[in-house]
């Protein structure tokens, strides 16, 4: 089964991005190996196993165990459905409203029906030059990513604490450098980042299931457009019309500071809402009869 499209973040400026080129960059990041997995009654069978291993020098660390075994099966579990994005961009004085429908099939993101403070963006269409950013694969190939190769994510208990009325507990992550293969920040350039980066997990005590993620680079190289970047996605367990419920991203903030005279920073804040069962639906013309 292939990954969700790698986490990114884009940054632009005197080149924009068509919403049609949005669509593309969503499914072209490098994909990463899937978990270890066998091929068992034709059904993939992810290998779990290293997951009871996370806690061995750490009992703290239990709640990243269960959260190791369920992101490994997540995807699997997912339906196809579609949801509204709404994204409200923030720079200086100006605002921005994108609305857009994303199809999330076969684990893939597709964006369509993008309007940008309320009028239609046809497929040849632009973005405004004041819209200078933009995220994708908020949609759990996060989650996947951090386990899909055992080791390489160093995971420590920080705290216990409250979130919308829930007890969590609070881990801090660590990705060295060299070892990021998901999380990519590409410039107005072209040029792609994959920088060391830490970060936040606060896991529900009671199922270690997520509700909120926070990432942002240690480091980044001399000479890139970005100065500081960071993000936050809340997660909530959803309804997906007559699927059944499950665990999507309800609203994500990326802060984004890029390098200028003097630092120019901007906001993005998407909330997802409208989530839907997708139902392909098919025609059947009757043919012609034989003579």
């Amino acid at each position: 089964m292939r990954p969700f499209g790698s986490r990114f973040i884009l940054l632009f400026g005197a080149v924009l991005l068509s919403p049609s080129c949005m669509a593309q960059l969503a499914v072209a990041q490098p994909e990463l190996s899937t978990p270890p997995a066998a091929i068992k009654g034709g059904d993939p069978v992810i290998d779990t196993s290293y997951c009871s291993a996370i806690p061995a020098g750490d009992a703290r660390l239990v709640l990243v165990s269960k959260l190791c075994e369920f992101a490994l099966t997540y995807r699997r579990e997912l339906p196809d459905f579609i949801a509204q994005q709404t994204t409200t961009t923030h720079q200086m004085s100006s605002t921005n409203v994108i609305t857009a429908q994303v199809t999330f099939r076969r684990g893939h993101e597709h964006y369509s029906h993008i309007t940008i403070n309320g009028q239609h963006v046809p497929s040849t269409g632009r973005l405004p030059r004041n819209v200078r950013f933009i995220s994708a694969g908020e949609f759990g190939s996060f989650l996947v990513d951090l386990f899909a190769s055992p080791g390489v994510t160093e995971f420590k208990f920080r705290k216990e604490a409250m979130l919308r009325g829930i007890p969590v507990a609070i881990y801090d992550f660590h990705i060295p450098l060299g070892k990021n293969t998901f999380w990519t920040l590409r410039d107005s350039k072209g040029l792609a980042l994959r920088p060391e980066f830490r970060g936040e997990l606060w896991l529900d005590r009671q199922t270690g299931r997520p509700l909120r993620e926070e990432l942002e680079p240690i480091r980044l190289p001399a000479g890139s457009e970005f100065a500081a970047v960071k993000t936050i996605t809340d997660y909530a367990m959803t309804p997906v019309g007559d699927a059944g419920v499950f665990l999507l991203p309800a609203k994500s903030e990326a802060h984004v500071c890029v390098q200028s005279r003097p630092v120019s920073c901007m906001d993005n804040v998407l909330i997802f809402h409208d989530y839907r069962k997708f139902v392909a639906t098919t025609r059947i013309m009757a043919g012609s009869p034989e003579p």
